[in-house]
């Protein structure tokens, strides 16, 4: 508020003086029309500057994304604990299977060592409903899984 009224002010009378001084019509009127029409520039623009401060959208107060109920402070209660979120079996749409190459073992590890594999799963985009009725939405994403043979 105090830069919008500030500049708006700083403009007014800038354009106040400017404009007195170029249409004054002799040199000793002109440091009096450059007073008057300056403090009058400076008060329109202040005016205007205030006048149109909460039309700019950067300034305007926006609907809060917190919990309504006096306190803007985040409640733990107010979000469903993960372990009872209601979903589905995910189904994978995709997956791929890598083998992973490892250097020459030593003698007394052959046959011990299982080759490890690794799955990777394409996820699909899904909804999760919870217990207050809020839903979350997952979007797709890759897993992926280590798995010995």
């Amino acid at each position: 508020m105090r830069k919008s009224v500030f500049y708006g002010g700083l403009s007014g009378a800038s354009l106040g003086l400017v404009g007195s001084a170029t249409l004054s019509p002799n040199k000793e009127s002109m440091a009096p029309n450059m007073a008057i029409w300056g403090s009058v520039g400076a008060l329109v623009g202040a005016t205007l500057g205030y006048l149109f401060f909460m039309d700019d959208p950067e300034n305007r107060e926006l609907p809060s994304m917190m919990p309504s109920g006096g306190s803007n402070r985040f409640r733990p209660e107010d979000l469903a604990p993960i372990n009872k979120i209601e979903s589905a079996t995910i189904t994978p749409t995709d997956s791929k299977k890598y083998k992973l190459e490892s250097g020459p073992l030593p003698d007394h590890l052959k046959g011990k060592v299982q080759t490890p594999f690794i799955i990777e799963h394409e996820i699909p985009e899904r909804v999760e409903h919870l217990e207050n009725g809020k839903a979350i939405t997952v979007e797709q994403h890759k897993a992926w899984e280590v798995d010995y043979e």
